[in-house]
């Protein structure tokens, strides 16, 4: 019976593991590989394989773009503790969000009106707000 409890646990333990990234937001810390993304409602805000982190509305029409494709290979989009958004190929900077004012904890949320948005204060916005009527 023990031994049934530790492979149950083992399993919780892997799952919680995996699904670290909430679904719509970052937090300080986090990163979002290639492939991985967050997601509210019609948006979606994916760090592609081409080094490109491109937020989407209704699967494929891109509101906003770091303009980084072709700049790197697996590149990852992190969220660091001093708020700064960066996109890293390997240990080269490709890109940042210019938004270091210092410690503090952060979070990056995709917001439902489509706004991505660097908290502590709001520190930094992709300004790609949505009007219900522009989506329909």
């Amino acid at each position: 019976m023990a031994g049934q409890s530790m492979k149950v646990m083992a399993l919780v333990l892997g799952l919680l593991a995996t699904t670290a990234v909430a679904k719509d937001t970052l937090f300080d810390g986090q990163s979002l590989e290639v492939g991985q993304y967050l997601e509210k409602g019609p948006y979606r805000f994916i760090m592609q394989g081409d080094c490109n982190l491109v937020l989407y509305v209704n699967g494929n029409r891109p509101l906003w773009s770091s303009g980084t494709d072709g700049k790197g290979s697996s590149c990852r989009a992190t969220l660091q503790e001093n708020g700064n958004l960066v996109i890293f190929s390997g240990s080269d900077v490709v890109w940042t969000s210019g938004s270091a004012p210092g410690p503090n904890t952060y979070r990056l949320v995709l917001q439902g009106d489509g706004n991505v948005v660097i908290y502590g204060a709001a520190l930094w916005a992709t300004n790609t707000a949505q009007s219900r009527r522009l989506l329909l």
